[in-house]
C-alpha cells in the first residue's frame, strides 16, 4: 500500500506518490482505479478531489485500486468492471471459429486484384489425375500417340472485349529532361504491319487460368523465404529500450541504457522516456562549442533538463500529462570541458488551449552518453537521441551465446535489407516519396547502405524487451529505429503448403506442369518436361484493329507494385484462403505457427465491367495520367476492342480430366472474359475465347493409328466424344473438392466470379481516398487510414473472398 494526493490540472485527475525508487511522480489515473466514491466526485465536483489524500496500489509502476485515505476499495457501481489485462499488455484475439461471422459491409469501390483460393492438395491420390505424377513413367512421352489419350489440334478465335496492350518492349523511347526515365512504347507489328499477339503471351493466359481451375501447383514462387516486414505501432516505441553492442574478446553482448527509468514487465519505463532528447533539427540546435554538431556514436557528457509533456484532449477540451522525457541543455564530446554549473531551469510559458505543450520540471543532472542520429526520417522531426544510464545506476549488460547472436544477427540482416528494398531508394530519390519536409531524407540504416546490413561492434540500437517472471529482462529483437518496422513471425514460403510449391523432380508434376511444361525453379536443379501443349499461327483478322495516338501518345497511371506485406489483403485466416477477420493485429499476419494461417491463393484481375473506352484520352479514365515520370508508361497504339485473332493449339496424349479443363476454359459461356496483356488493373485486356470445332481434330491414340495406317479415306472424329471430357474434368473437380458439385468448389466459384467481372457498377481502382481519380491521390494514404488506432482509427478492413466482394470504403475509418 502506498499514501498519495490527488491532483486536478485543467479537469485530469492525476495522483502524486513516491515510486519504488524513492522518486516523486505524479501519473494520471484510469478511471475503473478510482473507487466508487472518488469516481462520483470526479463526475460531478471535481474540484473537491484537489489535494485529497489517498492510498493506492502501485502496479508494475502504475496507480491501481486508487481510494480514500483508510477505506477500503470499492468498484465504481456505474462502470462496467472487465477482467484486468496485465499493463501495457495485448488482449487475447477473438478465435474466429468462436464468434460469428458479421456480414460483409458494402464497399464503394472494387480492388483491382483478388485472389481464386489455392487449396491444400491430397497428394496420396495418385490414382487421381488432380494429383501428381511423372509422365515419363507411364509412357508419356512426346514421340508417340498414347491409344487412350488424346492428341489433335484445336482451332480458336480471341475477341477483345477491352482494348488490349502488347507494348514492343524492344523498341521504346525514352525521355529526357525532367521527365527523364519515363518510357514510351508502341505496339508490337508482325510482318503484315497487323499487331502481332505473341503465342507465349497466349499460352501465359491460359497455364495460369489452368493452374487455377485444377488447383495445380504454383508454376513460379521464388524469393519468398525472407521474412516480410510491418510497420510497428506507436506505442510500440514506449517498449524499445536504447542498446549498444559490444564485442569483447569474440564474445557479443547487448548494453541497454535505460536513463533514469526501470523496465516494467512489458518493456515500457516506469518514469521518463529512456533517451535524452537532443535538438537537432531546430531553429537553436545544441552543438559542441566549436560550432559542430555531434555526430552518431559519440561518447559525450551533457546537462539534461526533466520535462513534462501535456497533450491537448480534443475531444473533452482539456490537457493531459502523458510522458515526461529528458531534454539535453548541452553537451561536449567525453574529455572536453562541460560547464560544472548546470543551466538555468527552462522558463515554464504555462498551458496553451488547443495545443500540447512541454512544461519544465526544475530537474537538471549531468550525464553521460553515446548520441544515435537517425537521420531527418520524418516530417517536423526535431530532436535526435542521447542513450545514457543515470550515474549511480548500473547498465544491464545481457551476454549472447553463439546461437542467440546469430539469430540477432539474421534477423537484422532481413530487416535492413527489408527497408533497402524500398522502390524510392532504388530509384536513388533523394527522400521517401511520402515525406513532404524541405530537409528530410533517408534513414541512416538505409542511406549508409551495406555498411548498416551487418550487426556489429558499437552498433546503436533499440531493444525490444519484456521482464520474465523473475524480473530478468529479455531482448525479442533488435531494431535500427524507435518506431519501425518488425519483421512478422514467418515468411511467405512457409504459409503456402508444400502441395502447392512448385515440383521439383518429375514424380511432382501437377496438371498443369504435364500439360504446359515445367522447368526446376531451383537453384542449381534439374529437370524440365516440354509439356504436351503448343500454341502457333496466331492472326489478327482485322485490318483496322489498332487505334493510334498522337504526339507522345498516350500516358497511363503508375501501375501499383505488388505490396504481400498488406496481410489484409494477402493472406488468409487458414489453408482456404479464408480472409483475415476485420481488426485482426497487423503482426499476427503472417504467422503459421501460431495461427495456422495461409495465403489468399492465386492473384487475379477481374473484369471490369462497365469500363468505358469510347474517348481513350479522356483525362478523366482511370488509366490516364497527365504527368510523365520514371514511374509510369506511355503508349503509341493500343487493338481496339471486338479486334478478332484466331490460333491453334496442338496438344498430345491428354487424359480426359487434362483435356476436359482446357475446353472448358476455351468454352466459357458468353461475357465471361480472360485477361491478357498489359493494364490489367486497369481494364486492359479482356478477351473472349471460342473454339472454332469445325476445324478442330480431336482424336484419341487408337484413331490416330487407324487413319495414319488406313489407305482409304477415314471419316472425322466425333467431337462430342472430345465434349464429354469436359463432363469427366467437371466430375473429379466436384467430386474431389466440392462434394460432388462442380459449381460449388471455392476456386472455380472465385475463377468465375473475375471471368465475368462485378454487375454492381461500382468503380474498379486501387485504394484510394477520394471518389475521382487524383494524380496526388498515394495509394498508401488509405493503407495508413485503414490501419489507424484510436478512436478516429480504421476498419482495419480485409480484402473479401472474390465470391462474396462487395466492394472496399473509400473512407476506411471506423463508422461512427
Amino acid at each position: 500500500m502506498t499514501e498519495g494526493k490527488l491532483v486536478v490540472n485543467n479537469r485530469n485527475l492525476q495522483v502524486q506518490f513516491t515510486n519504488a525508487k524513492g522518486n516523486p511522480v505524479s501519473m494520471n489515473i484510469a478511471e475503473l482505479e478510482l473507487s466508487d466514491s472518488l469516481t462520483q466526485l470526479k463526475r460531478n465536483a471535481i474540484a473537491q478531489l484537489n489535494g485529497r489524500e489517498v492510498e493506492l496500489d502501485v502496479v508494475g509502476g502504475q496507480p491501481n485500486q486508487v481510494r480514500e485515505k483508510g477505506e477500503s476499495f470499492k468498484s465504481p457501481q456505474s462502470v462496467s468492471i472487465q477482467q484486468k489485462q496485465p499493463v501495457g499488455g495485448k488482449k487475447d484475439l477473438p478465435n474466429p471459429a468462436q464468434t460469428a461471422k458479421a456480414p460483409i459491409p458494402e464497399g464503394d469501390f472494387h480492388n483491382p486484384y483478388n485472389f481464386v483460393p489455392a487449396l491444400e492438395r491430397n497428394l496420396t491420390l495418385q490414382g487421381s489425375e488432380l494429383g501428381d505424377r511423372n509422365p515419363l513413367k507411364i509412357g508419356m512421352g512426346h514421340g508417340v500417340y498414347q491409344p487412350d489419350r488424346w492428341s489433335g489440334r484445336i482451332a480458336v478465335t480471341l475477341t477483345t472485349k477491352t482494348p488490349l496492350l502488347i507494348p514492343d518492349i524492344f523498341d521504346h523511347e525514352e525521355t529526357e529532361g525532367e521527365a527523364k526515365g519515363h518510357k514510351t512504347y508502341p505496339l508490337r507489328l508482325g510482318k503484315d504491319d497487323k499487331p502481332y499477339l505473341p503465342p507465349t503471351s497466349i499460352k501465359g493466359m491460359l497455364r495460369s487460368a489452368y493452374e487455377a481451375v485444377t488447383n495445380s501447383r504454383l508454376s513460379v514462387f521464388q524469393k519468398h523465404s525472407d521474412r516480410l516486414a510491418y510497420r510497428m505501432s506507436t506505442s510500440t516505441g514506449l517498449e524499445m529500450v536504447p542498446a549498444r553492442i559490444v564485442e569483447h574478446e569474440g564474445q557479443h553482448s547487448i548494453v541497454l541504457y535505460t536513463g533514469t527509468s526501470e523496465i516494467r514487465s512489458d518493456g515500457t519505463p516506469d518514469g521518463a522516456t529512456y533517451a535524452a532528447w537532443l535538438p537537432y533539427y531546430t531553429a537553436q540546435p545544441i552543438k559542441y562549442s566549436d560550432g559542430n554538431k555531434p555526430q552518431h556514436g559519440d561518447l559525450v557528457t551533457a546537462w539534461i533538463e526533466l520535462f513534462q509533456h501535456h497533450r491537448w484532449d480534443r475531444r473533452n477540451n482539456i490537457h493531459v500529462a502523458d510522458c515526461k522525457l529528458w531534454r539535453v541543455r548541452s553537451v561536449a564530446r567525453h574529455g572536453e570541458p562541460l560547464a560544472t554549473v548546470e543551466p538555468n531551469p527552462t522558463h515554464d510559458n504555462g498551458a496553451i488551449n488547443n495545443r500540447s505543450y512541454y512544461q519544465p520540471r526544475k530537474i537538471l543532472i549531468k550525464i553521460s552518453g553515446y548520441v544515435c542520429v537517425t537521420n531527418c526520417n520524418i516530417d517536423r522531426k526535431h530532436d535526435e537521441r542521447i542513450f545514457f544510464t543515470e550515474e549511480g545506476y548500473q547498465t544491464a549488460n545481457i551476454s549472447l551465446n553463439k546461437n542467440d547472436w546469430n539469430n540477432f544477427s539474421k534477423q537484422w540482416k532481413e530487416l535492413i535489407a527489408n527497408y533497402q528494398e524500398n522502390e524510392d531508394y532504388k530509384r536513388n530519390l533523394p527522400k521517401p516519396s511520402a515525406l513532404t519536409g524541405r530537409n528530410t531524407t533517408w534513414s541512416r540504416h538505409i542511406a549508409d547502405g551495406l555498411s548498416e546490413t551487418e550487426l556489429k561492434h558499437k552498433t546503436l540500437c533499440y531493444a525490444h524487451v519484456e521482464l520474465d517472471d523473475n524480473d530478468k529482462v529479455l531482448v525479442k529483437a533488435l531494431y535500427p529505429v524507435m518506431i519501425s518496422r518488425g519483421l512478422f513471425e514467418d515468411s511467405p514460403d512457409e504459409l503456402l503448403s508444400s502441395s502447392l510449391h512448385p515440383a521439383t523432380t518429375m514424380d511432382q508434376l501437377s496438371p498443369a506442369d504435364r500439360v504446359f511444361g515445367w522447368v526446376n525453379q531451383v537453384k542449381d536443379g534439374k529437370g524440365s518436361y516440354k509439356g504436351n501443349l503448343r500454341i502457333h499461327s496466331v492472326k489478327c483478322e482485322n485490318d483496322d484493329a489498332i487505334q493510334e495516338f498522337d504526339g507522345n501518345g498516350l500516358s497511363l497511371g503508375i501501375l501499383g507494385q505488388p505490396k504481400p506485406q498488406q496481410i489484409r489483403f494477402y493472406v488468409a485466416q487458414d489453408k482456404k484462403g479464408t480472409p483475415l477477420s476485420d481488426g485482426i493485429e497487423k503482426q499476427e499476419g503472417y504467422s503459421n505457427k501460431k495461427h495456422e494461417h495461409g495465403l489468399r491463393g492465386r492473384k487475379v484481375y477481374p473484369h471490369h465491367h462497365d469500363s468505358n473506352w469510347s474517348n481513350p484520352i479522356d483525362p478523366t479514365q482511370e488509366y490516364r495520367q497527365d504527368e510523365l515520370s520514371d514511374q509510369n508508361r506511355s503508349i503509341k497504339a493500343w487493338v481496339k476492342p471486338e479486334a478478332k485473332f484466331t490460333f491453334e493449339i496442338d496438344v498430345t496424349n491428354l487424359s480426359d480430366m487434362e483435356l476436359g479443363g482446357l475446353l472448358w476454359l476455351l468454352s466459357l459461356p458468353e461475357n465471361y472474359y480472360h485477361r491478357l496483356g498489359g493494364g490489367k488493373p486497369f481494364g486492359f485486356g479482356s478477351v473472349s475465347i471460342e473454339i472454332d470445332w469445325d476445324n478442330t481434330d480431336l482424336r484419341k491414340g487408337s484413331d490416330w493409328k487407324e487413319f495414319y495406317s488406313s489407305l482409304l479415306e477415314v471419316e472425322n472424329p466425333d467431337l462430342k466424344r472430345a465434349e464429354k471430357a469436359i463432363a469427366t474434368f467437371k466430375c473429379e473437380i466436384g467430386n474431389f473438392y466440392g462434394d460432388g458439385n462442380f459449381e460449388k468448389v471455392e476456386f472455380i466459384k472465385a475463377f468465375c466470379q473475375a471471368a465475368k467481372g462485378f454487375a454492381d457498377r461500382k468503380p474498379t481502382h486501387y485504394p484510394r481516398l477520394t471518389v475521382k481519380r487524383n494524380p496526388d491521390s498515394k495509394i498508401f494514404e488509405w493503407f495508413v487510414a485503414n490501419e489507424k488506432t484510436g478512436r478516429d482509427g480504421g476498419q482495419r478492413r480485409s480484402l473479401s473472398s472474390l465470391a462474396g466482394d462487395r466492394g472496399l470504403p473509400l473512407n476506411p475509418k471506423k463508422t461512427q
